[in-house]
């Protein structure tokens, strides 16, 4: 007669597969990343539990350390997978469950002391599981705070060093400032006034909360003011800045949001390219505005494509840079959409797209708003 220790390791692979079939009559949240993540390991961690068994119990070595050997447990990849840990212990469940009833069908006869040992070597990897997975949660998001929170600094650092120039310009002058001195003054107060508004906005809401306050505006006037602020950035660079929109058009949005998603488009198109131009335009549609910022930049390829529009927060691994989430965030909570058409080395076009008139949240009457004429 086999013992339990034997069992498993003889039988290894029937019972995953037993596991397997449960799995998938269970259902999992994630099908695909838990299979990658379990069904690959478990045969390795029964066959430890197995040939722990086959040693007299005197000299076996502690459940608990069974899975101090990285080799036996890799919750790491589970964390990368995005599997949930809840779902991991379930089906570590399942496997206790699925292995006594395997027990019982075959009428195999094991000690309580073997199957006491199997079913705390379960919980102890279901524990040591949980203890990784925390490990390597808290260390990725302290190295993704950071990184945030640099990506923050180097956003304000233009803006500042900007403000910083035209001060010790001001320095120089005797008697009263030039009026252009003064001007650029006032614009860079204001693009590091609307930069820190857009970073707060991103931290403490998401986009289905954002306050959203419309008013009607002229699209082109807003452009033009963006496009005042970075024509300094752009001609450093020996950029052409254009700007082509009519006049005449007027829609009903948050001036802040809009700001916030054409701003940080604009600004990053001058950053990613090297010589040509950036093209600013808008075009009028039968229920939105659609607002393009192209560039001659180096174009973006396909797999950096499908991760740019990721809603990202501090400590989210993945997403998209600061400036791109903010106009992401800004675009989505005015019930518009932001995407990208992209060939590597022949530039890049990003495409805003909002209705007409974009609705109040949080601090419009709606007498006021059904006063205003229509589009």
């Amino acid at each position: 007669m086999m013992s339990f220790g034997e069992l498993l390791c003889q039988y290894t692979q029937e019972l995953a597969q037993r596991w397997y079939e449960r799995w998938r009559r269970e259902g999992p949240a994630s099908p695909a990343l838990t299979e990658a993540a379990l069904k690959d390991h478990l045969p390795v961690q029964l066959r430890v539990i197995g040939e722990a068994l086959r040693v007299a119990p005197a000299f076996r070595e502690s459940p608990r350390e069974l899975w101090r050997q990285h080799e036996r447990l890799d919750p790491e990849q589970r964390v990368i997978d995005a599997v949930l840990i809840e779902e991991v212990v379930r089906e570590y469940g399942f496997l206790v469950e699925e292995v006594r009833a395997w027990l019982e069908e075959r009428g195999e006869q094991v000690s309580f002391a073997d199957y006491s040992y199997f079913y705390l070597a379960i919980f102890e990897l279901t524990a040591e599981s949980i203890r990784r997975y925390s490990k390597f949660r808290e260390e990725r998001v302290a190295q993704e705070r950071s990184e945030y929170v640099a990506g923050i600094a180097h956003q304000l650092r233009t803006p500042v060093s900007a403000l910083h120039l035209s001060v010790q310009q001001l320095g120089r002058v005797q008697g009263t400032p030039e009026a252009r001195v003064l001007e650029r003054l006032r614009r860079t107060v204001g693009r590091l006034g609307r930069l820190v508004d857009g970073i707060l906005r991103l931290e403490r809401f998401k986009p289905e909360e954002l306050p959203i306050h419309p008013e009607m505006i002229a699209p082109a006037q807003v452009l033009e003011q963006i496009v005042a602020d970075y024509e300094h950035d752009a001609r450093s660079k020996g950029l052409r800045l254009e700007l082509s929109a009519p006049r005449s058009a007027r829609m009903w949005a948050d001036r802040d949001l809009l700001v916030d998603a054409l701003g940080n488009l604009i600004q990053n198109a001058i950053k990613y390219t090297a010589r040509g131009f950036v093209r600013i335009s808008l075009e009028e549609q039968a229920d939105a505005v659609r607002f393009r910022v192209e560039d001659s930049g180096p174009g973006i390829s396909p797999e950096r494509q499908r991760e740019l529009f990721r809603p990202v927060h501090p400590g989210q691994p993945g997403g998209v840079g600061l400036g791109l989430s903010i106009a992401f965030r800004a675009a989505l909570a005015q019930g518009g959409a932001l995407s990208l058409e992209s060939t590597p080395g022949r530039g890049s076009t990003f495409l805003l797209r909002l209705p007409w008139r974009v609705h109040a949240r949080e601090g419009l009457p709606a007498a006021e708003a059904e006063s205003l004429p229509g589009v």
